[in-house]
C-alpha cells in the first residue's frame, strides 16, 4: 500500500525558527545608537554650542558698550540743553535801558561774584511761573566749578546756581537753588563774539549791547591711570544771541 509523503512544514527547521524569532524580535526593540555614533553627535553639539556661545558673548559685550555709552553721555547732553537754554534767553541791563530786576553783563569788575564762579553773571528769562512761589521768569544765573562730590572721578563740579530773589535784604544775594550740572569738569572757558572777532572779555555798560554769540567750552578732565586714561573730551557749545538791548545807530528825523 502506498503512502503519501508527509509535507514537511518549512518553519519547523531549529534554525529558521531561531532567525523568524530574533528577526521578530528585532522589529519589536529597534537597535541602539553606538557609542561612536552618540561621540560624535556629541562632538557636533558642542561645537554648535561653542559658536553660539561666541555669538552671544559678542552681542552681550556690544549691548554693555551701547548702554554705557548712553548712560555716560546723557549727563553731557542735558547740560549742554540746560546751558543752551539759559543763554538763549538772555536779557541784561545798560546805561541807555535802566531796567529793574536786571544786571548787567560783565566779566569784568563784576559785583557779588560767588565763591568757584567761572564766566559771568547773567540774567535770563529762563524762569518758570506756577503761582505758587513770589518769584517771576527772570533769574540770575551763574557756573561755579566746586570740589567734586564723587571720589571717583577725577576734575571738578559744574554747577548751575540759580538766584530768584532779585530783591534781597541782604547783599549780596545768595542762590536759592544750586545743581551740579556735569562731573569731572578741569575748566570752563567763555568767549563773547562781536561780529568781527572772539574775546574773553565783555562788558555791557561799556559796550552798549550784548554779544552777537556766546562761546563755552567745557574741558573734562582725564579719568584713570595715565597709561589706561584716553585724551580727554572738550565740549563746545556756541549760542547766538537774538537779543539786543539797545542800537548805537542814530537816524535823524525828517
Amino acid at each position: 500500500m502506498n503512502t503519501a509523503p508527509a509535507i514537511r512544514n518549512p518553519q519547523s527547521s531549529p534554525a529558521i525558527a531561531s532567525a523568524t524569532a530574533g528577526a521578530i524580535r528585532n522589529s519589536m526593540h529597534p537597535r541602539a545608537f553606538t557609542l561612536i555614533e552618540l561621540l560624535l553627535a556629541i562632538s557636533i553639539m558642542s561645537m554648535i554650542l561653542a559658536a553660539m556661545s561666541g555669538v552671544l558673548y559678542v552681542a552681550f559685550r556690544l549691548h554693555d558698550g551701547v548702554t554705557q555709552s548712553l548712560e555716560e553721555s546723557l549727563p553731557v547732553e542735558q547740560a549742554l540743553a540746560s546751558i543752551q537754554r539759559d543763554l538763549a534767553n538772555i536779557v541784561c541791563n545798560n546805561a541807555s535801558n535802566n531796567m529793574m530786576l536786571i544786571g548787567s553783563f560783565q566779566t569784568i569788575n563784576q559785583t557779588n561774584v560767588l565763591p568757584e564762579q567761572v564766566g559771568p553773571d547773567f540774567y535770563t528769562t529762563d524762569g518758570e511761573p506756577d503761582g505758587l512761589v513770589p518769584w517771576g521768569d527772570i533769574e540770575k544765573i551763574d557756573y561755579l566749578l566746586s570740589p567734586s562730590t564723587n571720589r571717583s572721578l577725577a576734575g571738578q563740579d559744574l554747577v548751575r546756581a540759580v538766584t530768584r530773589n532779585l530783591l534781597p535784604v541782604i547783599s549780596p544775594p545768595q542762590p536759592d537753588q544750586k545743581t551740579v550740572l556735569l562731573s569731572g569738569v578741569n575748566n570752563v572757558l567763555f568767549t563773547f563774539y562781536d561780529g568781527q572777532s572772539w574775546d574773553q572779555n565783555w562788558d555791557s555798560t561799556q559796550q552798549t549791547n550784548l554779544p552777537c554769540a556766546i562761546k563755552m567750552q567745557i574741558f573734562m578732565a582725564a579719568q584713570g591711570s595715565r597709561q589706561q586714561a584716553a585724551a580727554p573730551m572738550t565740549y563746545e557749545l556756541v549760542i547766538p544771541v537774538d537779543v539786543q538791548m539797545s542800537t548805537n545807530i542814530t537816524y535823524a528825523l525828517q
